[in-house]
């Protein structure tokens, strides 16, 4: 499957396609993540398909799952023998907790619940979801374009239940569990039920945000182990304030690893990171926006509001212009009209004080020939009038 496929949302049936791979045909992963010395818990990463879950072991024979999976066909079998592979029996499994009411992570709690007895916990607030087994993505909100690509594919619905506990303002101890750690709710951004779980260093933090990812093979693939943003949630701006106060729990509780349930472990540094530099990618994400309208409709003035003098754009072809030949060969005099311009998935890579790199993906279509979609890097300087754009790679997607 050729990457510009995926790439473009306009060509629903192969979108579909590449989802029906990743949640159907995906093998599952496991390995010890993680390994406090204190009270020789550790953390098994579990990842089949496109959901993830996580199974830890304290400092007895008892286990704690953390999120149940998709309710898709073949997801409990590759679940359960994920678990046996690590030796384990399901039913050493004290307690099951999803962090939230979505399809998936909450798809097989009732599976796991009659067949192996285990307890399911769950945030109060997304109780009309388990009971229902309603994902009810309508109620939420895209919050990028990966939130408008997927949303068809992701409302997903499962078979109902009831939490055996009910997470509602308050912490539970998981030391019953025998698991040195805690459940905490926190005000729901993603979902009004939102849980994190806390154990010794360790922080996970359901979709409260996600790791990194790559377009890769006709599927997703982690890229880097870097925080960015969901790709929906039902309070956006609730969902970002959570952001620091996961932070703060994070730095008080000395966690060093966060566990996000889609393309994790991340890095405390790198949820901070991600903090700081929100602001900036917002900012440089609309000028970017701003240069593509402005050159889509031919305006000459855009070299002085966005471009340094400096400036040097070049082509995945290997073509090479100055900040004047850019102006004439892709605004005021284009051999080929341009008919439509955008780009997407925004992110920063680096910053400092006065630097800022950011990469994107773009997409042109020019007056009779197919659109292309290229991978961008970009290099930004703070100047006295703002950030100017200094340097543009373009680069293929596949070869």
């Amino acid at each position: 499957m050729k990457m510009k496929k995926w790439i473009n949302s306009s060509k629903s049936k192969t979108l579909s396609l590449v989802l029906i791979i990743i949640l159907v045909t995906g093998n599952f992963i496991v390995h010890a993540q993680n390994k406090n010395h204190a009270l020789e818990q550790k953390v098994f990463h579990i990842q089949n398909y496109f959901s993830e879950a996580y199974l830890v072991k304290g400092n007895t024979d008892k286990l704690i799952l953390i999120e149940t999976g998709v309710p898709i066909a073949g997801y409990q079998d590759s679940l359960i023998n994920s678990i046996k592979r690590l030796g384990f029996k399901p039913e050493s499994i004290a307690l099951a907790i999803v962090t939230h009411g979505h399809g998936d992570h909450a798809g097989n709690a009732r599976f796991l619940q009659q067949t192996f007895h285990i307890p399911i916990a769950g945030g109060k607030g997304d109780l009309n979801k388990f009971k229902s087994g309603k994902t009810e993505l309508s109620k939420s909100e895209d919050v990028s374009v990966w939130g408008t690509r997927l949303r068809p594919y992701s409302d997903l619905s499962y078979t109902p239940f009831t939490p055996d506990i009910i997470v509602d303002n308050l912490s539970i101890d998981l030391a019953q569990y025998g698991v040195h750690g805690k459940i905490i709710p926190i005000p729901g951004g993603h979902t009004p039920g939102d849980l994190l779980v806390l154990i010794e260093e360790n922080l996970f933090v359901g979709d409260a945000f996600v790791g990194t990812f790559k377009a890769q093979d006709g599927g997703l693939a982690p890229d880097g182990h870097h925080v960015r943003e969901h790709f929906f949630h039902e309070d956006k701006q609730l969902a970002d304030q959570n952001l620091k106060h996961i932070e703060k729990i994070a730095i008080d509780n000395k966690v060093k690893t966060l566990y996000p349930t889609h393309n994790g472990p991340v890095s405390i540094y790198e949820l901070t990171k991600y903090i700081q530099e929100e602001p900036l990618l917002k900012l440089l994400s609309k000028q970017q926006a701003d240069i593509l309208r402005e050159t889509l409709k031919g305006k000459q003035d855009l070299q002085t509001k966005y471009l340094s003098d400096n400036f040097i754009l070049r082509t995945a072809q290997g073509k090479q212009f100055t900040k004047s030949e850019f102006a004439k060969a892709y605004v005021t005099e284009p051999k080929i009209k341009i008919e439509s311009l955008a780009a997407e998935d925004f992110r920063i890579v680096c910053s400092s004080e006065n630097t800022a790199v950011m990469t994107y993906l773009e997409t042109l279509k020019l007056e009779g020939k197919e659109a292309t979609t290229v991978f961008v890097t970009e290099t930004y300087s703070k100047l006295k009038e703002g950030w100017k754009l200094v340097y543009k790679q373009s680069a293929n997607l596949y070869r």
